[in-house]
């Protein structure tokens, strides 16, 4: 299963596709719920409702509010700006802002991300745990470190992994699909 989300992760994050219909986002939740639910329901034996609610939360795990944090501080600031100046708000930032500040983290800085993904990815492990098990937790914390790992090493380029960030989508999906064991 983690071969498998490695990839799916990695090709739902953005992967140059040739079928333009796959980089719709609603598609892609779409596949990500239903994978999620034929994997959980068929494989490891849940009942339908519990793999239903499993598949909603790993879809709001692995896609729901991780914004600038995911680019561990490498972020655009005038991106960050104009999307903030539309109404977009970074993840559960009234529990990061403290933290950091009371750390001393400057707001969009490396550490600032890196707390903040801890944060987001922690709080939605926690949601999931209950169903998967409580090992999950541990990869909420693990996900905020392959990312900032993948921006902290210079992996080569290739087609199918061309930035920090594709490679931390292979990863992470690696994590996450070992997590649903």
């Amino acid at each position: 299963m983690g071969i498998f989300f490695a990839f799916w992760r990695r090709f739902f994050g953005g992967y140059d596709s040739k079928f333009n219909f796959l980089e719709y986002r609603g598609l892609q939740m779409i596949l990500c719920i239903v994978a999620v639910f034929l994997w959980e329901f068929f494989k490891q034996g849940k009942p339908w409702y519990i793999s239903l609610i499993i598949a909603v939360l790993v879809y709001i795990f692995w896609c729901r509010g991780h914004w600038y944090y995911f680019k561990c501080g490498t972020e655009d600031n005038k991106y960050i700006d104009d999307e903030m100046a539309k109404g977009r708000k970074p993840a559960m930032n009234w529990i990061v802002a403290p933290i950091c500040k009371w750390l001393g983290f400057k707001e969009r800085s490396r550490q600032y991300c890196f707390v903040g993904m801890v944060v987001r990815y922690f709080g939605y492990s926690l949601l999931l745990a209950p169903f998967v098990g409580w090992h999950f937790i541990a990869v909420g914390f693990a996900v905020p470190f392959i990312y900032n790992a993948c921006f902290w090493v210079n992996f080569p380029n290739c087609k199918f992994a061309s930035s920090p960030t594709n490679w931390a989508e292979i990863y992470a999906g690696l994590a996450i699909g070992w997590g649903l064991f």
